[in-house]
């Protein structure tokens, strides 16, 4: 199942100082009255259309002026009479108007060829021109997330940039996005990037719990992108390569995305208000057959039904309601602004009883003590609830019960009564087809008898202090504490998973995390003449600490309470510590409570000529307490860089705007997980002291990833046509390994330092903007992407190469000469001449398990990735849709195997209607025989993976959006806009019977498996 957004509206509400203008600039000019003194108000936006945020207008000879706001839109009071009002923004030709006698005016201003252009935030939210980089970096508007608002405010950017892949979770509401720059780079570490928010890095996860299998009864634990109000970004930048992200070392060699918030302006106060509301469908259900009976009381081989049975899964399923409302505030005086926001998303996914909440609360307060001195306080508060989030693998999930449920039975009946009485416990049981089934179980008695509920909340508290000492010499100072906590309940009734808790389960689990970052840098910026010199030096700190406490327990036997204690608890369904006096467990699947500290040295220097040719480099030093107890806790490493802005010294006509040429070079260490350079003793269940068994890992070398980046970016006609092309090249060293220990050395496992991941590839963005005329005008982009892994190197310790993760026979193993990815899976065994091999009883014998006796299937990552963005405008109506897609690349699908081997699918129903037989290869079967061994009955029995391998290529309507905007419908100032949006509306094309962009978590090696 896919799950597919069909049709949602959108409704922007602004007041105070969001104004826009009712006639253009250079239209007949209207006679009217001229007015003294008067209050003029309009809107300022680029050649595109787009506003622009802080540019500055100002009355000619005087000091009287303002800067626009978030939307584009200005008020300037005290105007004379034919007064000349100047615009500026830098990179962009001022233009000068005169004040006419008309209230309103809609200023256009056009980019400067002459002169830098847009500002963009890089590393340590150091701002640098874009067209000064020596790497790739791009730049989104707030628009491209609080437009098309998604729950996890990531997800909106699908598409939106090469070289950017996101992939939700398909846990819903409150799940985790995979994202990654550029493919996979770390085998045993993170391959996403870093979050940073106003120059500070966020800390990403309360918890590292993810799906990891197709067992089941995982939960997600969310990441902190989910957490961030889209109304409150102003502009995101994409750092994609290692040389971008540098200065942030570590946490940062997989590029990183620098987010940056709205901050208040001295003026009135403005108020946002947005509101959205999504209606959710499935996109893509699997196909049944529905003419088939029940046989052995579970499967449906059994006899052909006197009438069609109804499509369960179609009956099982809701539509999916989302609300999302964001209100702001913002203003202030030259001395003190203020900027306030909240959101409020309340989802009901299509999965019954599946509920979430969220409110979110941020602020903002800025201040100017000193005429040199600026000083920002932020506070943010974060509270989610979810109730019964959609979960993936055969246990715990509603969907095993609703696809695989035998045809023709009565599905309402045991819909409206999943739970009957037993006289024999005294307590209500499940009720089902067969109740003894551990991985099939009536769906309404999981989501109302073994209910999974989240409460999760997060707080940040930051200070900015930035000191302008003079023209040239700046300092800043950065302090920020941010903490979460969750409680994760997960209570099963007593005959839950096929009576395997005839008592019940308790589970209550809590997870504690903060960290604490603070940085201080020193700033030096100058020209002499043809000359300039940029210069950022620096010291950083983080501290990270978490914790959790795990309750789990479970109960076989009724006890009275004074009865003998033979039992393991009181009462059934009671879940409290207190009713259970045995087998009471403290889970403990790691460290139950980790310090990690990370502190670092940092510089960088650019050097410009001619405002043409700039050279960078920069260095840092980190040290990491994981590295404890190994020769050198420290590391360092440098980059390079250059760009050469040809058009600066060679005229290459009006046409060309800018011409541009780049190449980089860097490398970024990266520590290991915690404390395996001195594994300790653990205390178990009485006392126990249990020894560490794995060895101490004394000579560990820091992971090391080397970047070389070379690329192109050009404008041309005007700036009606840019273009940016990239190619890079990423190598990956010293991976982290964990390999089995010889015997005699008394433990199981020790760590190696071996290995290289090498990425290649390249990234193109293509734009061309077209105005037909004043009212009419069409934008359109086209991102491509193309990447190539290989494993250079692995370890010579693994012969049959490293297992990245197993379902249930199929496995993605990573192989010297391979890629990143690889899936390996079971299949049929076949004779030398090419014949199925049969068992006695004439079913198709299916291949071992072990790595040497798996066929290799393909990889799971796409190598090439497209978009094409398409937005017309025509006086108040926007237009707009993308169309986005894969080529290449395999996606796996138990869902379909299960089903097969159940006799649930539409092709085992097929079969039956052509006799029951099954042909392959020139060998007759049985088609019960054949699919239930060559699919799956359960989560650990074999069968044949490889029939179930399909290829990823797709192309889809990922966003279609039809907007009006009602200008000064509720008064001056107070526009409506309203806009119907679809996203995942229906393919172009696509060969897996599933979305293929699923991923069941964000681990390695999770993605493209159903």
């Amino acid at each position: 199942m896919g799950g597919g957004i069909t049709l949602f509206c959108l409704a922007l509400l602004g007041a105070g100082n969001s104004i826009y203008a009712n006639e253009t600039q250079g239209k007949g000019q209207p006679t009217l009255e001229v007015k003294q003194d008067a209050t003029i108000e309009g809107s300022i936006v680029d050649a595109k259309g787009e506003p622009i945020i802080g540019a500055n207008i100002v009355i000619v000879g005087t000091s009287n002026g303002t800067i626009t706001d978030f939307n584009g839109n200005f008020v300037l009071s005290n105007v004379p009479a034919g007064a000349t009002i100047e615009v500026s923004y830098i990179g962009y030709k001022t233009t000068t108007f005169t004040v006419d006698g008309r209230d309103s005016y809609d200023i256009t201003l056009r980019e400067d060829s002459e002169m830098l252009g847009e500002v963009v935030v890089t590393a340590m939210g150091i701002e640098r021109q874009s067209e000064t980089l020596t790497y790739s970096a791009q730049t989104v508007g707030g628009k491209d997330v609080n437009e098309l608002k998604s729950v996890n405010m990531i997800n909106a950017l699908q598409g939106k940039s090469a070289g950017l892949t996101i992939t939700p979770n398909s846990t819903g509401a409150g799940g985790a996005s995979k994202i990654q720059f550029r493919g996979s780079k770390s085998i045993s570490g993170s391959n996403r990037p870093l979050v940073v928010v106003d120059g500070v890095p966020m800390m990403m996860d309360l918890s590292n719990q993810q799906v990891k299998s197709n067992y089941g009864g995982e939960r997600d634990g969310g990441d902190a992108m989910s957490t961030i109000n889209p109304d409150d970004i102003a502009s995101i930048t994409l750092l994609k390569g290692a040389s971008a992200a540098a200065l942030y070392g570590a946490v940062a060699a997989n590029g990183a995305i620098m987010i940056t918030t709205k901050s208040a302006s001295s003026g009135k106060v403005a108020v946002n208000f947005s509101s959205n509301t999504t209606i959710e469908t499935p996109m893509v259900l699997p196909k049944f057959q529905n003419s088939y009976g029940m046989s052995e009381g579970l499967y449906s081989w059994g006899n052909k039904l006197g009438s069609e049975a109804p499509n369960y899964a179609k009956d099982f399923y809701q539509v999916g309601v989302t609300t999302n409302n964001s209100i702001s505030l913002s203003g202030g005086t030259e001395k003190i602004q203020a900027y306030f926001s909240y959101q409020n998303i309340w989802s009901q996914g299509i999965t019954p009883t599946n509920d979430y909440m969220s409110h979110n609360f941020s602020s903002k307060v800025g201040f100017n003590p000193w005429k040199n001195v600026h000083i920002d306080f932020t506070a943010k508060y974060t509270n989610q609830q979810i109730d019964n989030q959609p979960a993936s693998g055969y246990l715990f999930n509603p969907l095993t019960g609703v696809y695989l449920f035998p045809r023709g039975e009565n599905w309402d009946g045991y819909k409206e009564n999943y739970e009957v009485w037993s006289d024999s416990r005294g307590v209500n049981v499940q009720n089902w087809v067969n109740t003894q089934q551990e991985n099939f179980n009536n769906p309404y008695w999981i989501l109302n008898r073994q209910k999974s509920e989240v409460g999760r909340n997060r707080y940040e508290f930051g200070g900015n202090v930035t000191w302008d000492i003079t023209s040239d010499w700046k300092v800043q100072g950065r302090l920020k504490y941010e903490r979460a906590d969750e409680r994760w309940k997960n209570n099963l009734y007593a005959s839950s998973s096929g009576d395997r808790y005839k008592m019940g389960r308790m589970k209550d689990n809590r997870y504690f995390s903060d960290q604490l970052y603070g940085d201080v840098l020193l700033s030096y910026n100058h020209t002499w003449g043809d000359y300039s010199l940029s210069v950022t030096a620096g010291s950083s700190f983080t501290k990270n600490t978490t914790s959790h406490v795990d309750l789990w327990s479970d109960g076989d036997e009724f006890v009275a309470q004074n009865g003998s204690a033979s039992g393991d608890m009181y009462y059934p369904n009671i879940f409290t510590p207190n009713n259970f006096y045995k087998n009471l467990s403290f889970l403990n699947d790691g460290d139950w409570e980790t310090e990690k500290r990370l502190n670092s040295v940092f510089a960088t220097a650019q050097f410009g000529f001619r405002e043409g040719l700039f050279i960078d480099a920069s260095i840092r030093n980190d040290w990491s307490s994981t590295l404890a107890y190994t020769d050198d806790c420290s590391f360092a490493y440098p980059s390079v860089g250059a760009s050469l802005l040809l058009d600066k010294f060679v005229d290459m006509g009006p046409n060309v705007d800018l011409f541009k040429v780049r190449a980089s070079y860097s490398m970024v260490g990266n520590d290991v997980p915690l404390y395996v350079t001195n594994r300790l003793y653990r205390i178990g269940a009485q006392g126990v002291l249990t020894p560490p068994d794995e060895a101490p890992f004394r000579t560990l070398k820091p992971e090391q990833t080397t970047s070389v980046e070379a690329g192109f970016d050009g404008t041309f006609f005007q700036n009606r046509f840019n273009v940016s092309l990239t190619y890079y090249k990423t190598n990956t060293k010293n991976q982290y390994f964990t390999v089995t220990a010889p015997f005699e050395a008394g433990i199981r496992n020790r760590y190696v330092n071996a290995g290289n991941v090498q990425n290649q590839g390249f990234e193109a963005s293509l734009g061309w903007f077209q105005p037909f005329n004043d009212d009419f005008s069409w934008q359109t982009d086209v991102n491509l992407s193309f990447n190539d892994n290989k494993i250079v190197e692995l370890v010579d310790l693994l012969p049959d190469g490293l297992t990245l993760s197993d379902f249930g026979g199929a496995k993605i193993i990573l192989k010297e000469g391979g890629e990143y990815g690889d899936l390996y899976v079971r299949h049929m065994m076949y004779n030398a001449d090419g014949t199925p091999q049969v068992t006695s009883d004439g079913k198709p014998v299916i291949s071992g398990d072990t790595n040497d006796q798996l066929d290799y299937a393909g990889n799971i990552n796409s190598k090439w990735m497209l978009s094409w963005n398409n937005t017309f405008r025509y006086k108040d109506f926007t237009l707009s849709f993308l169309i986005d897609g894969r080529i290449g690349g395999k996606v796996l699908s138990m869902t379909e195997a299960t089903m097969d081997g159940w006799g649930v699918s539409e092709r085992t129903g097929e079969a039956r209607d052509n006799g029951g037989k099954v042909y392959v290869g020139g060998v007759e079967f049985d088609a019960h025989d054949y699919y239930t061994t060559v699919g799956s009955t359960s989560y650990n029995t074999p069968y044949d993976n490889s029939q179930y391998v399909y290829n990823a290529t797709n192309f889809r309507l990922r966003e279609l959006t039809l907007g009006y905007t009602f200008r000064n419908l509720l008064g001056t100032g107070n526009h409506l806009t309203l806009s119907l949006i679809g996203r995942n509306l229906f393919f172009f094309y696509k060969d897996a019977p599933m979305d293929p962009d699923v991923s069941i978590g964000t681990g390695n090696g999770m993605q493209g498996i159903d």
